[in-house]
């Protein structure tokens, strides 16, 4: 938590030199633009001086607004702070959703990148907002800011509350958004960019601005009834933080509960795929020693192919062999057989 600040001098207190404001919007606008623990204080100062003022309707809906969240009030600033960057998330936002209807894949693309850039801009400014007000900004904050900016860009209700810069609490896209999320999430009434304030500088510094009640310099005393107002507000605030811390909770468990599916369904994806891998090892092992197997039939066959090769052209070199033979001992015994005739033609000559 931030040391405390001294309280304005009584010349800044509305009323000396300007008017209390006389509608919500315009306390929820000046309250939700303080600093997120001087929240309490100069909303009960001021609800005490509305009330002193004789306007007591406005004092008790003064006196229920809500402190808002880290994550809320780090919007809340931004929405003051960078209001052409955060009006930029409705018209965004639309384009986006105008590409996703007419399946525009390029465009769509183009639109991802720069709502990609345009979140993380957003969220370093709100870092650093976060560093020089001394106001810690944690992972689970970082985390709801984002999602509060993802839904200005998922829905222009949502873009016109964060425009307002009077969130109590983040929003969060999805089917439980709509105009009953955006309302829970809101501190104030305004539901659209916030109207030119110059009597309010862009950035609270140690002299905050002019039109904020001061604490009081001096205990005063209380009468009952704004003793019970302000317990019953601060039992609120103790519950409405408890309500937020609970829901923040909720929402890291859900997305720690995710993460570990996601992680489960990726690891059983992983052993899927290594089982594949596997058998597809296995069937490469068999068809390779196939293959091998294969081969050896196939030398095994041709050199039975070569030899039967050369038996064959042994067989016919032998035959032509012995067919040569064959006509020659056949011409041999013509001669002979006509010798024998000569002879015996011969020997029948003699009477």
């Amino acid at each position: 938590m931030p040391p405390a600040q001294d309280a304005p001098a009584e010349a800044d207190t509305p009323g000396a030199d300007e008017e209390l404001p006389t509608s919500l919007e315009d306390a929820a606008d000046l309250l939700y633009g303080v600093g997120r623990e001087e929240f309490i204080p100069y909303r009960d100062a001021l609800v005490k001086q509305v009330r002193q003022a004789g306007d007591r309707e406005l004092a008790g809906e003064i006196g229920g607004l809500r402190k808002p969240s880290v994550a809320a009030w780090v919007a809340n600033r931004l929405a003051r702070e960078f209001p052409d960057e955060i009006g930029a998330l409705e018209e965004l936002g639309s384009s986006l959703r105008e590409a996703q209807e007419k399946l525009e894949g390029d465009a769509l693309r183009q639109l991802s990148r720069q709502r990609h850039g345009l979140i993380n801009a957003l969220v370093e400014r709100g870092r650093r907002i976060a560093r020089e007000e001394s106001v810690r900004l944690g992972d689970p904050a970082v985390r709801e800011l984002e999602r509060t900016i993802g839904a200005a860009l998922a829905d222009p209700t949502a873009a016109r509350a964060l425009a307002g810069g009077q969130l109590a609490g983040g929003m969060e896209a999805g089917a439980g958004l709509g105009d009953g999320g955006v309302s829970a999430a809101l501190g104030g009434p305004a539901s659209g960019a916030r109207p030119a304030r110059p009597a309010h500088p862009a950035r609270p510094t140690q002299r905050r601005p002019d039109r904020r009640p001061s604490r009081p310099s001096a205990p005063a005393r209380e009468d009952a009834e704004e003793q019970d107002d302000r317990h019953a507000r601060e039992q609120e605030e103790r519950e409405q933080e408890e309500r937020e811390r609970a829901e923040r909770e909720r929402r890291e468990r859900e997305e720690r509960e995710r993460a570990e599916q996601a992680a489960r369904e990726a690891r059983a994806r992983a052993d899927e795929a290594a089982e594949a891998a596997r058998r597809a090892g296995e069937d490469a092992d068999a068809a390779h020693a196939e293959a091998e197997e294969a081969d050896a039939t196939v030398s095994d066959l041709r050199a039975r192919l070569e030899a039967a090769e050369d038996a064959r052209r042994g067989a016919w070199d032998r035959a032509d062999t012995a067919a040569r033979e064959r006509d020659t001992r056949r011409r041999e015994a013509d001669r002979a057989r006509e010798d024998a005739d000569s002879a015996e033609r011969h020997a029948h000559s003699f009477p």
